[in-house]
């Protein structure tokens, strides 16, 4: 037990003494948001492109349901899935602008609220133990991603 505590404060150490080597947290350069241990939960990515289903399909990604998009404002679809084993929900708005200014704050919600949570809700349809740790803007759509904001940059860098 004793062990467990020093090991967990020796990382946490290491952490807060990586991010005040200039005096401010580090972040990616396209990291918009980290949690309270500093960890990525956001970013944006191609945000001059439009994406359609199709074209999340086609980088691999896998449909599991389409799910109402009534409880998303601005939202044209929302959809369930997987890539590289990872579960992705899908909301696709009309536009970028249209995704960062209706999206971001449910998103950021959502992975804040499904973070370190055994068997709540995922998602606003999800009743399961996925766990949203971040999501990103890519183009038109917010990808909730589970785990961590590694698997949003992967599907983005994998889109057109």
């Amino acid at each position: 037990m004793l062990k467990t505590i020093v090991i967990a404060a020796l990382i946490v150490l290491a952490i807060a003494c990586g991010n005040e080597s200039n005096g401010s947290a580090a972040a990616a350069p396209d990291s918009e948001d980290t949690n309270e241990f500093g960890f990525d939960v956001a970013m944006t990515a191609k945000p001059g492109s439009t994406f359609t289903i199709d074209d999340v399909k086609a980088v691999g990604w896998k449909s599991s349901k389409q799910l109402p998009a009534d409880q998303l404002e601005g939202v044209s679809a929302v959809w369930f899935g997987y890539y590289q084993q990872k579960n992705l929900e899908v909301w696709i708005y009309k536009t970028h602008e249209d995704a960062v200014d209706l999206g971001t704050g449910p998103a950021g919600e959502i992975v804040e609220a499904t973070r370190g949570v055994s068997g709540g809700g995922a998602g606003p349809y999800m009743k399961q133990t996925t766990h949203y740790g971040a999501y990103g803007v890519i183009g038109n759509l917010i990808v909730l991603c589970e785990v961590e904001v590694a698997v949003c940059e992967s599907f983005a860098n994998a889109l057109p």
